[in-house]
């Protein structure tokens, strides 16, 4: 994961989570999980952690719900990416080239959070109120063998009735 932060001046700072330079800080890792959290972005730093998966041989008996061992996680390090003052002239941090965070009107935006809310409006709503034409083209039987909960089915083809104008309430 490259993360790259940038600011106003033309700095910028790239992070490389690929590239470990050393495994001694996390023995027996086997899988790493790093967090870049949004929600803690409040103009005063911005953190990326990481947690990582040990494979002990302890834990080779304990088997999970596929029938393997269970690799248990632990904590890792924080790493301070943007301090108080690096907040006041970041202008985008971006996660493997898509922008994440953005400064729009002198606030830090939440981009992924609008990003989905978008693509969840314009786009995965849309086709599911066409899931007849799904159902036909696809030879599933069942909204469920789409990946759509029926759960959510009935929601969605009222609001495209009620709707204005064909636009659906979601």
């Amino acid at each position: 994961m490259i993360v790259k932060a940038y600011y106003s001046g033309g700095h910028i700072d790239v992070f490389d989570t690929d590239r470990m330079t050393d495994g001694v800080p996390q023995p027996g890792n086997l899988l790493t999980n790093y967090a870049l959290d949004l929600s803690d972005v409040n103009r005063e730093s911005l953190w990326l952690c990481s947690y990582y998966y040990e494979a002990a041989q302890v834990y080779k008996d304990e088997k999970g719900p596929k029938d393997l061992p269970v690799a248990r996680r632990r904590d890792g390090w924080s790493f301070l990416l943007a301090d108080a003052e690096d907040m006041q002239r970041l202008n985008r941090v971006t996660l493997d080239g898509e922008t994440v965070l953005a400064q729009i009107a002198g606030e830090l935006v939440d981009v992924s959070a609008l990003s989905w809310s978008a693509e969840v409006a314009d786009t995965l709503v849309p086709q599911i109120a066409q899931f007849n034409r799904l159902l036909e083209s696809t030879g599933a039987e069942r909204v469920e063998d789409l990946g759509i909960p029926a759960t959510i089915l009935q929601d969605i083809a009222s609001s495209y009735e009620r709707g204005e104008s064909g636009e659906p309430r979601f």
